[in-house]
């Protein structure tokens, strides 16, 4: 479930390479699935045990990575992904429930079009997206010892982080951020 979520996000957040419009239409479509009463209790649910087990997992097997490059960055990107994904779904449920905005493209593009907050939030971004293909790359490298196999799926993450960070920034087409989303980070940053 967490890995069609993650590949659907991850799918939707690149529709922003053709603008947008064609962004919020895609995500409404996916968010109307996942958001649903019956699916997004599930979703968190199998999120919050899967950062429990990964993490507990992490702990207990630190010692036994030394040593073992794979291991490490598995361990690494996995905690790193814990990390953004309390934070990320955090945000969301907050700006959804405790702000009234709608976590659509400018929800997403606002931190990266922030004077201040994108200092902070393309590091955020750019770490979460190379941590789910470092984590896979450490699948295919345990699975199969392939260096090619390795190299690509980091090739690929890498070029799908860049794409969506340039469509999300401003760097390919302008974006103007709504005033409520604007006010909303203003704020983030008096605190």
């Amino acid at each position: 479930m967490i890995l069609i979520f993650v590949a659907l996000h991850l799918a939707v957040h690149l529709t922003a390479l053709a603008g947008i419009s064609a962004h919020n239409r895609y995500l409404s479509f996916v968010q109307a699935l996942y958001r649903s009463p019956a699916i997004e209790p599930l979703l968190l649910a199998a999120i919050l045990l899967q950062i429990g087990i990964g993490v507990h997992f992490a702990l207990a097997r630190w010692r036994s990575t030394k040593g073992d490059r794979w291991g490490r960055l598995q361990l690494v990107s996995g905690l790193y992904l814990a990390f953004f994904v309390i934070n990320h779904t955090g945000a969301a449920l907050y700006a959804r429930y405790g702000a009234g905005l709608e976590t659509d493209f400018f929800w997403a593009s606002g931190v990266l079009m922030h004077p201040m907050l994108r200092w902070y939030f393309y590091p955020y971004y750019t770490l979460a997206i190379l941590a789910v293909f470092t984590h896979a790359a450490a699948a295919v490298w345990y699975r199969a010892h392939s260096t090619k196999g390795v190299r690509l799926v980091m090739i690929f993450g890498g070029s799908i982080a860049v794409l969506i960070l340039l469509a999300f920034g401003g760097w390919m087409y302008p974006i103007e951020t709504p005033g409520a989303y604007q006010r909303y980070y203003d704020s983030l940053m008096s605190w």
